[in-house]
């Protein structure tokens, strides 16, 4: 039977907010983003003034106010055997601080290496261009949507949303202890027994590291993302064992902290404004997907 605390590993997990998403905004992401509860959500993530750190948002979400006109990338920048190089095409790379006019050079290179791509491995180029067109037109979607819905969104939506959804207690902060074993039988028997009164077992448990002397942690950073789990117990429960990264917690809720949510900022309304987007996004393509025939063939 393995009994061994993992200290280390769950102080790291609770000086960090859970991670949502992704760098990519990609369906599987947004779908989350839309059915996690809205207050948690931002909390959780550490999106609000002072809580938690916090992620990197959605390549989609991340702007919210689109920086130029969606005709400036269509501009032509160069013409290589009757084919046109846009703006758009050099823009990763002039984003990154290279001169537009090397990087328009280094992309001659690359279309005529497409075209020799064209003639001598014609069949694998379509299967390629394929590929490659859908990455592109889903992440021209998801770009130029996002920015339209963030313009849609108005200020009384917001209001609305920071009223319903955003909650004190999801300013709370939890003493806890914890129990980690990377047995599953050992597991088993610890939630158990520890749920059912018994003094050994419970004194197995230890105290979850906290940032504040008192052994205080705000939601946000509680362990392996748990802070829903945690949020809907009682104090003194011991909760069922969690399979984690380092095996199988189980944790025990000591005290909890009132917490009051903060007034509404620009920070947070911008954030507000996202989620919603998102969330909006996320509905439109699930909406497709019901109306799409898919068949897999795994």
């Amino acid at each position: 039977m393995t009994d061994q605390n993992d200290t280390p590993d769950i102080a790291a997990d609770a000086d960090a907010a859970p991670s949502r998403n992704p760098a990519k905004l990609g369906l599987g992401a947004l779908a989350v983003a839309a059915l996690v509860g809205g207050g948690w959500y931002l909390y959780s993530q550490g999106k609000l003034p002072g809580l938690g750190g916090k992620p990197a948002a959605p390549a989609a979400a991340q702007q919210s106010r689109p920086s130029a006109r969606p005709e400036d990338g269509l501009r032509v920048l160069a013409e290589v055997n009757g084919q046109s190089i846009t703006a758009e095409e050099v823009a990763p790379a002039t984003v990154n601080g290279l001169d537009r006019a090397v990087a328009v050079d280094r992309y001659v290179t690359r279309l005529l290496a497409a075209e020799a791509a064209n003639e001598l491995y014609p069949d694998a180029a379509k299967a390629a261009k394929a590929a490659a067109e859908r990455e592109v037109l889903s992440n021209l979607f998801l770009q130029r949507r996002s920015a339209e819905l963030l313009q849609e969104i108005t200020d009384k939506e917001i209001d609305q949303f920071y009223k319903e959804q955003v909650k004190d207690a999801d300013y709370a902060s939890y003493k806890l202890n914890y129990y980690l074993t990377q047995d599953d039988i050992d597991a088993a028997m610890m939630e158990r027994n520890s749920a059912g009164g018994d003094t050994e077992a419970r004194a197995k448990f230890k105290p979850v590291p906290g940032n504040a002397a008192d052994g205080f942690i705000p939601l946000a950073q509680t362990p392996y993302g748990l802070g829903q789990l945690i949020a809907s117990a009682k104090v003194g429960d011991y909760l069922r064992a969690v399979r984690v990264r380092d095996g199988f917690l189980i944790l025990h809720i000591e005290q909890v902290r009132p917490g009051k949510k903060p007034e509404q900022t620009k920070d947070i309304k911008d954030e507000i404004r996202r989620l919603i987007a998102e969330r909006r996004l996320t509905d439109e393509l699930l909406e497709r997907r019901e109306k799409a025939q898919i068949k897999l063939k795994l």
